[in-house]
């Protein structure tokens, strides 16, 4: 079913490669992204809906960065070019926010869904403790769904993004485009999902110092993964 599982270890080094080849700019972005996301989701009531708004903005932007090979120094202006970018290109800006807002609705729906299942504590501990081995084990069920509709929803929206802003693709057509690399490579696309997003969603009910760890080590990485990897599947599709 998955006949190039092995392309996901050349997109995992490789995005680590990328990431550390221009590591001034790609660890100020993810420190001035995770500041940015700790001020304005200690926002009430909209808070957290303008983070999960304004995240898929600056991925794009990452995307679109990562896409400029020859662009060197001048860390300035790519750092702002990749948050605020997005938003002054006419032709990527409706495009991007559309599908901020789908991901926006789809985010308020695991919120709700996790509410219902009774994973939403805060730390692993709370959601674990006081129940007998049954309810332990049916607890860790529930979460790992959770966590796999999650991981599911983040890794969509990315390569969303990368058809949008590499494809030049519509939003509805850069999802068909993303079910079609979901049903041709599910592993490898998993993988990377489980390389990069579980660690984050774990480290979400570690507490803030540990969250932001893993997000320092993971976040910029992910994203040029999947740039990695939507062009070289793009590639091959062009190809065969």
């Amino acid at each position: 079913m998955d006949k190039d599982l092995s392309q996901a270890g050349p997109w995992i080094t490789g995005a680590y490669a990328l990431t550390t080849a221009d590591l001034l700019l790609w660890a100020g972005t993810t420190a001035a992204y995770l500041a940015v996301a700790a001020l304005v989701s200690d926002l009430p009531l909209a808070g957290e809906v303008l983070v999960v708004l304004f995240t898929p903005v600056i991925a794009a932007g990452v995307l679109r960065e990562a896409a400029r090979p020859d662009a060197t120094g001048d860390y300035a202006r790519r750092a702002r070019d990749i948050f605020v970018g997005i938003l002054r290109d006419p032709a990527l800006a409706l495009p991007v926010m559309s599908v901020a807002t789908i991901l926006l609705g789809a985010w308020v729906f695991l919120t709700v869904l996790a509410m219902i299942l009774g994973v939403d504590g805060a730390s692993l501990g709370a959601m674990f403790a006081h129940r007998d081995l049954l309810a332990r084990v049916f607890t860790g069920v529930l979460l790992t769904i959770f966590w796999g509709l999650r991981v599911a929803l983040i890794m969509t929206a990315l390569y969303v993004l990368a058809a949008t802003v590499l494809g030049a693709a519509r939003p509805l057509e850069a999802l068909e485009q993303t079910l079609a690399l979901w049903r041709k490579q599910p592993l490898t696309i998993a993988s990377l999902g489980i390389t990069f997003v579980a660690p984050l969603i774990l480290a979400a009910y570690l507490g803030p110092w540990t969250r932001t760890l893993v997000a320092l080590v993971t976040v910029i990485p992910l994203t040029l993964a999947v740039y990695l990897s939507y062009e070289s599947l793009r590639a091959q599709g062009s190809g065969s």
